[in-house]
């Protein structure tokens, strides 16, 4: 009875690793500037450039954005600049945000909905910008040249 437990372990625990490995997806990703209608997980696959608009725009609730090391980047920081490079409005919940650089723009990133988590960010602001306002847990990034809140 003991080599019959023996060998059916590794079975059954290759079978439960399987099957948890095959339920798991992989991130959304993101190529350009874009709104998120759909919750669930998404990675940028390269950075990202704007023109003189919003770049990532969250309509949806629990929508998880990683950055993946790369930037994104507001081309036209004009003065004053009212674009976002992340945001999400106070009807969105659920919203994290993380790993990555954002520059030039007006915001960095605004989510106003309950419930956020923004970290490990590097936000350098356009004249007069804003840094990170979100409604949540804030920790580990580094804001540069907001004239606005940073929180």
């Amino acid at each position: 009875m003991e080599k019959t437990v023996a060998v059916l372990f590794p079975i059954a625990l290759e079978a439960i690793l399987f099957a948890s490995a095959a339920g798991a997806r992989e991130p959304t990703p993101i190529k350009t500037c874009q709104t998120i209608s759909q919750p669930g997980s998404y990675e940028l696959a390269n950075n990202l450039t704007s023109n003189g608009n919003n770049c990532l725009v969250i309509t949806a609730d629990f929508v998880t954005i990683d950055l993946a090391g790369f930037s994104i980047t507001d081309t036209r920081p004009e003065v004053p600049n009212p674009t976002t490079a992340i945001a999400a409005g106070d009807n969105t919940r659920g919203i994290a945000v993380r790993n990555g650089s954002i520059s030039s723009f007006g915001s960095g990133v605004d989510l106003a909905g309950d419930g956020s988590l923004v970290e490990g960010l590097r936000v350098i602001c356009g004249i007069g910008g804003s840094g990170i306002g979100a409604k949540g847990i804030v920790k580990s990034n580094t804001v540069e040249g907001c004239g606005g809140p940073s929180f």
